[in-house]
């Protein structure tokens, strides 16, 4: 576990502002990705929009975007147009598709049957910006548990596809922040005072057991087994600014942000 990664910032995806200082040197703005399941909080939302340079609605993602707005305060509709709406378009509905290509939106069809629309998002994503290394993912991993492990399973493989290595995938679900940590240490900094994620955190096994350390936490641990089925680190908390984690195997880490964000 002597491999040290360079420090993440989760929490500065869903701050006020449109600045990320810490991304890395010569990295751009985030892609975001707007997936077909509900979109539960419209400030959290803006956040992520304001902090990427590319969006696109994973199919039927330009319906929940749509509704959002259309549901709840149409004046703002024209304020969050995708860059594009692609996929294989099962799932698009018509009067959506239309008021889009109304406002100049590019609507592409992918009708490959082997790929999933998050799959073929990411794609097109690398196909307009192929420097792109960060990718926010606007979903969910309630409702279904199928969809929800199979999201997970499915930023696993992409995130190690030969195809495109190098890339992150950051989960923003209805009350989390999720992303996996590499074998080696990782420091995240959990900046609590600015009052955008809880102290709630868990560190799953749930791509295969794992021997983890971790310093920052209520309950901290060291050299410790994980695996599904066996000891799991969850419901516990973070006390210091941030946190750092060694795990020989990859590890899921996942935080709760607030359900009202600060700024």
């Amino acid at each position: 576990m002597a491999n040290k990664h360079a420090d993440v910032y989760p929490a500065d995806f869903i701050k006020s502002g449109n600045e990320l200082t810490h991304l890395g040197e010569g990295q751009s703005k985030p892609a975001l990705i707007i997936l077909n399941q509900p979109i539960a909080d419209t400030r959290i939302l803006s956040r992520l929009w304001s902090h990427t340079s590319y969006r696109l609605c994973a199919d039927g993602g330009a319906n929940q975007l749509y509704d959002l707005f259309n549901h709840n305060d149409p004046s703002q509709l024209d304020q969050y147009l995708p860059n594009i709406i692609h996929g294989d378009l099962d799932s698009l509905r018509r009067d959506v598709k239309d008021y889009y290509k109304g406002c100049n939106v590019d609507v592409t069809e992918d009708p490959d049957q082997y790929s999933t629309d998050f799959g073929k998002a990411i794609k097109q994503v690398l196909r307009e910006q192929p420097w792109q290394r960060n990718f926010l993912v606007l979903g969910t991993i309630a409702g279904r548990l199928d969809q929800g492990i199979g999201l997970l399973s499915e930023m696993h493989r992409e995130q190690h596809s030969e195809q495109h290595p190098n890339i992150r995938f950051w989960l923003f679900s209805e009350s989390s922040i999720s992303f996996t940590l590499a074998p080696g240490t990782t420091t995240i900094h959990t900046p609590l005072a600015e009052k955008v994620i809880t102290p709630n955190i868990g560190v799953l096994p749930i791509f295969g057991p794992a021997h983890i350390s971790t310093n920052g936490l209520e309950w901290d641990v060291q050299d410790w087994h994980t695996q599904m089925g066996g000891q799991v680190s969850t419901s516990n908390h973070i006390v210091e600014d941030q946190v750092t984690i060694s795990t020989d195997a990859e590890v899921l880490f996942t935080v709760e942000r607030r359900k009202s964000v600060a700024g």
